[in-house]
């Protein structure tokens, strides 16, 4: 950790100090370089998004055989354990005798319901209750894959609710196709509580169906999600199982399992399951994947460029892994971007002295076009997922989502990453993304049913267009504000890096 912020403070040193030395050719220079970035950024989701659209692998034949398939859930203060249990067992296609449920439980009341569930489904259900253990969810899956007798292992949170066909079709990709593993696509089912979930039904429409079906289609890099994949056990034993450390696991285990030459492909069946609701608990959320993807560009960058790698796996695998990790810090480049392009056009009608304004061609602008390509890529997988909310309606929303909310979770990303220890900010799951399916049980009259709907109210409240649209301007203009004062007065540099006389 010293290291990484004795790194990251010598260069915002050094471009502190080129500000205040050379400002105009330090700002020139820090523009065509996110116009670089940016481009090539831009260009390589276009192809992947155009490869995406085509649909997603969809096995239509039983496998050749049927091997035993353990399902690890993971679970930690979740009351509905037991329903997800239920899915497993009774509603999801595939013999029973090849069928097995690892629960792992860091918790109490975990441990009480896992035995209980044991005891129910005997010889199809075991219970690990953990002791002595890093509080993580790899680590949690690292104990229980010891436990699995299955030659095929699945991920599934405890939110999730499987297609009946999703075993059937995850190991006829297995078998019949030959992949090492296979993703599922992951869909939002509580879309209509609160317009976070809207949001979040597109992106996930758009990550799973069109970016990473894209991803697999062009033999890339595919990041696992982190429920929803299905591997052969000996594929996972062979790279060493899950980094315990890193807080985007499935991400991580995916890079060492392409850097070994497995393939990874998304596949046409679905697991359905719950977005957070509120600000905080989907700020924490993100914050955890961005941090466990800059955990992994630090672990992973020196390998990347080192010539035997680049032969062996080829430079276009690398280049996706490289994309994918920079993610966070790409996100975090647009309040910069969006800064810099303001000033541009400040100085263009003279409000300001002009410093940018005349060093561009007009094509630099370009950039800002490739923001169409997240936005096009979620409304795709939208239309191709029926997802019910229409973007126009909350596309206010959306801008605050993709240019304040994201930037804000890289962040905190950064930061925890360089100043805090490892930590697992959960998820609460409360289960209400699965209102509508056969199996959840009808709610009894009375006090729960109250309860209910006091939460329901609760969630309901909206931001509206016109406050989405007001609080991304007042981000922006503050951080147009804060470097044009920054410009007019390069001192200030100076005086706030000055020690203290």
């Amino acid at each position: 950790m010293a290291k990484r912020v004795t790194i990251s403070l010598t260069i915002i040193s050094l471009v502190a100090v080129t500000l205040m030395l050379a400002t105009r050719i330090t700002l020139i220079v820090l523009a065509y370089l996110l116009v670089l970035l940016y481009l090539a950024w831009g260009i390589y989701h276009i192809i992947v998004t155009i490869a995406g659209v085509k649909p997603p692998l969809s096995p239509q034949t039983p496998p050749r055989f049927f091997p035993k398939v353990s399902a690890i859930v993971p679970a930690m203060d979740e009351p509905i354990l037991p329903r997800t249990v239920h899915v497993l067992v009774e509603h999801v296609d595939y013999p029973l005798a090849r069928k097995e449920v690892v629960i792992v439980t860091d918790d109490p009341m975990g441990e009480r319901m896992a035995s209980i569930l044991q005891h129910r489904y005997r010889g199809v259900v075991k219970a690990l209750a953990r002791r002595e253990f890093f509080p993580t969810k790899p680590s949690a899956l690292n104990d229980a894959l010891a436990l699995c007798s299955g030659e095929v292992v699945c991920i599934v949170d405890v939110e999730d609710i499987p297609d009946s066909d999703a075993f059937i079709k995850a190991v006829s990709a297995l078998v019949n196709h030959g992949y090492e593993a296979v993703q599922l696509i992951l869909r939002i089912n509580n879309e209509e509580d609160s317009w976070i979930t809207r949001i979040f039904a597109l992106e996930y429409a758009g990550w799973f169906r069109v970016w990473l079906n894209g991803r697999s289609r062009l033999g890339l890099y595919t990041p696992l999600g982190g429920t929803g994949n299905y591997f052969w056990r000996r594929a996972a034993a062979q790279v060493g199982g899950w980094d315990s450390l890193n807080v985007a696991e499935d991400a991580e285990l995916a890079i060492r399992m392409t850097l070994s030459g497995m393939r990874i492909k998304v596949i046409d069946a679905r697991h359905w399951e719950e977005a957070p609701v509120r600000f905080r608990a989907w700020l924490r959320q993100r914050t955890r994947w961005y941090r466990g993807w800059l955990q992994s560009l630090w672990k992973f960058l020196p390998w990347i460029f080192r010539p035997s790698l680049l032969r062996r796996v080829g430079p276009l695998t690398l280049l996706s892994i490289l994309l994918m990790l920079c993610s966070p810090l790409v996100v975090l480049l647009n309040w910069i971007s969006f800064a810099l392009t303001g000033l541009w056009i400040l100085e263009y009608y003279g409000t300001i002295p002009p410093l940018l304004y005349g060093a561009f061609p007009f094509w630099a602008l370009a950039p800002l076009l490739m923001n169409a390509v997240y936005f096009g890529a979620w409304f795709l997988g939208g239309k191709y997922e029926g997802v019910r909310t229409k973007w126009w309606r909350i596309l206010p929303q959306m801008l605050f989502y993709l240019y304040v909310m994201l930037p804000l979770a890289s962040l905190r990303a950064l930061w925890q990453e360089m100043f805090r220890p490892v930590i697992w900010e959960k998820t609460a799951h409360p289960g209400r993304g699965v209102r509508g399916f056969v199996t959840e049980p009808s709610k009894p009259r009375g006090q729960a049913e109250e309860t209910f709907v006091v939460e329901d109210t609760k969630v309901k409240r909206e931001l509206s267009p016109a406050l989405a649209l007001l609080i991304w301007g007042a981000v922006l203009a503050l951080d147009l504000l804060f470097i044009a004062i920054l410009l007019a007065n390069p001192t200030i540099l100076s005086s706030i890096l000055a020690k203290p006389s």
